[in-house]
């Protein structure tokens, strides 16, 4: 399989299993208020807290399934899950030894600790699934991770909307207990298919666990200041407004889900092509296919965004109930992290085992973060946390293009396509922002919205190089679009 198809059939997988998990954030919170909501979305926060400390681990099997490393692939997979077994059983008897029973009590998740206990336990199943899925995905596998990630989302769906409309479930902790067994039921799917494909080995006499450990802990390091910025938000929310705000908040900061897809498939599918590069020293090429994705990813996000912050208040009406509805000024700003998000900040890094990058670049989106937080949320309320999750997401991409630049003996204007980003942004901003202003006049502002989405994709398509646009006109014309060829 090509790495395109591998990225295409990947994406396609992601999209659908996001958009089923949002649906299930949007089903819940429709049979759930805030105030009742609060100890599920604290079990969330609590669960990425525990991955954190695994997360060094399972992002390494990219690299030691990679390079020098294949031969040995299944033992580093078997190797990394041994160990987040170990980690989790370690985290696990600290929080019901040590912070269960004489630290957060005597904090706002008091309350909620049963709940968040029960939640951990999903802690250990996200270990085994994301080992394995990266696993798949970085050997070549991607139809069948992508098979998995999607029966696992949908089984999910369909087993929680069911247990609430038939009303076999009415509150939080047996919705919770639910949501365990179907994720270890997952887990179960995982193993199996690892075997199957011959992809783990506990057997881990003869690997380099040394340097494997290294390398995750570097990883590990470096992904801690950007999971602290990518929590801070909430925490502060949930210090300063209360567990019902928090709630609120929880639900509507989320990207869409094309943003995180993006970035998973340029930073998994494209790694191994990355770290060919980087064992060749082969600095133009890599900057290369970074500028690729990055145009591709632009071409994907921008409307998006532009298009949820300018309708967010329209989108919270028809999907949420009004108990939530403070939050859509939130999900606005959220949508306008999109036009960062359109490429993958640290595999370059992570390919080039410069890991130090990855923190350094956090390091400057946590100073502006809180320094934001402590100041919007003061002043705007609700929504200044999230626009101060805007201005340091903000500063760490700047850090990491010009760092990138800068090791790859490039420059800014060669790594990142700014002319056709600008454009595409200007394109969306100029009909959507029409449509919105029009939008007492329902078919104005539709007429509006389908011309500029006409005129965005001609522009997209004349950004395609020949080979691309083929593929695009032989897609289109499966599906009775005909395409002519540009010149």
């Amino acid at each position: 399989m090509s790495k395109r198809s591998a990225a295409v059939i990947l994406y396609a997988a992601l999209l659908v299993a996001s958009v089923l998990q949002v649906f299930q954030s949007i089903v819940v919170a429709h049979f759930f208020d805030p105030e009742y909501l609060a100890p599920y979305r604290y079990g969330i926060l609590a669960a990425g807290f525990v991955y954190l400390f695994a997360t060094g681990l399972i992002e390494s099997v990219f690299f030691f399934i990679s390079g020098k490393y294949a031969p040995d692939a299944r033992r580093y997979i078997g190797n990394t899950l041994a160990s987040c077994a170990l980690i989790f059983l370690a985290l696990l008897l600290l929080f019901e030894v040590v912070l269960d029973p004489y630290v957060l009590i005597h904090t706002e998740l008091g309350p909620y600790l049963r709940e968040i206990g029960a939640y951990l336990l999903i802690a250990l199943f996200l270990f085994v699934n994301m080992t394995a899925h990266n696993a798949l995905v970085g050997s070549g596998h991607t139809a069948a991770a992508s098979t998995l990630r999607v029966f696992q989302y949908l089984l999910r769906i369909l087993a929680i909307a069911g247990a609430l409309f038939s009303g076999l479930i009415a509150s939080i902790y047996p919705l919770i207990l639910l949501i365990v067994v179907l994720e270890g039921i997952q887990s179960l799917l995982y193993g199996l298919v690892l075997l199957n494909r011959k992809l783990l080995s506990f057997r881990l006499r003869g690997i380099d666990t040394r340097a494997q450990y290294r390398y995750a802990f570097g990883l590990g390091v470096a992904g801690f200041i950007p999971f602290i910025n990518g929590s801070l938000d909430k925490i502060m929310i949930s210090a300063f407004l209360g567990a019902s705000s928090f709630a609120v908040y929880s639900v509507s900061a989320i990207e869409l889900p094309i943003a995180g897809i993006l970035m998973s498939v340029f930073g998994s599918v494209f790694f191994s092509t990355y770290v060919g590069y980087a064992e060749d020293g082969d600095h133009p090429s890599m900057a290369a296919l970074w500028h690729k994705c990055s145009r591709y990813g632009m071409i994907a996000i921008v409307p998006a965004g532009i298009f949820v912050f300018l309708f967010s208040d329209v989108l919270y009406r028809l999907i949420l109930p009004d108990a939530y509805f403070e939050g859509h000024r939130v999900l606005g700003i959220y949508a306008l992290l999109l036009l960062l998000r359109f490429n993958s900040p640290d595999v370059l890094a992570r390919a080039l085992n410069r890991n130090a990058i990855i923190v350094q670049a956090a390091t400057a989106m946590l100073i502006v973060n809180v320094a934001g937080n402590l100041v919007f949320i003061k002043a705007f309320g609700l929504w200044g946390a999230a626009l101060a999750t805007l201005c340091g997401t903000a500063a760490g991409w700047i850090y990491y293009v010009a760092r990138y630049a800068r090791l790859l003996n490039t420059t800014v204007g060669r790594l990142v396509p700014w002319k056709p980003y600008v454009i595409l942004i200007t394109i969306s901003a100029a009909f959507f922002g029409a449509a919105r202003w029009t939008l007492d006049r329902v078919e104005v502002s539709a007429a509006l919205a389908i011309l500029g989405m006409a005129a965005y994709l001609w522009y997209a398509y004349r950004l395609l190089d020949h080979s691309e646009q083929a593929f695009v006109r032989d897609w289109a014309g499966r599906i009775g679009i005909p395409l002519r060829k540009t010149d």
